[in-house]
């Protein structure tokens, strides 16, 4: 019981924390995710917007891989923590994103770090592919972050689903 009172307790903390920025760019996730549909008509927006909040805390982190001193082209980035590589592959399946092609890495991988909606639309067509090829959620959702099953990353972003639903109910996003 105590155990279940401490983990309410840390996300009722957690919900106060967000800023209205973070807000507003899990908002614009939502509303990109739920113009992209999966094969069976699903939208995603709980997932997407749960996956941004692991990524990159809504926002507040925009260059992931930092410390490992990778090269900013190579690096995640964005509210979507999306590689150049993947905006690429994403442009490649994707016939609408197939403009994405006639950029250059420099500029791909500044309108990732400065464009919500194009990191949010990226990534959601990114995790369409993954739905659509990988019969489980679990494979979607590791598949986001590198792998086939990633149970470290799939509990965060479950916890972070946790979170948006009570965003949802208090009517904080829609």
């Amino acid at each position: 019981m105590k155990l279940l009172l401490l983990i309410s307790f840390i996300f009722t903390i957690s919900l106060f924390a967000i800023t209205d920025e973070q807000l507003n760019t899990l908002q614009i996730v939502r509303d990109v995710a739920r113009t992209v549909p999966a094969k069976n008509g699903e939208t995603y927006e709980d997932t997407l917007s749960a996956i941004c909040l692991t990524e990159s805390s809504a926002g507040k982190n925009l260059i992931g891989d930092f410390n490992k001193n990778v090269i900013l082209t190579k690096a995640s980035l964005g509210v979507m923590q999306v590689q150049v590589a993947t905006a690429r592959y994403v442009a490649k399946r994707v016939e609408s994103m197939s403009w994405i092609l006639s950029m250059t890495n420099a500029q791909i991988a500044n309108r990732l770090l400065t464009d919500i909606e194009f990191s949010a639309r990226i990534a959601t067509h990114y995790f369409i592919i993954l739905k659509d090829t990988r019969e489980k959620y679990l494979h979607s959702v590791s598949g986001y972050n590198g792998g086939m099953v990633n149970m470290p990353y799939y509990s965060r972003v479950m916890r972070n689903l946790t979170i948006i639903n009570k965003l949802k109910a208090k009517k904080k996003l829609s």
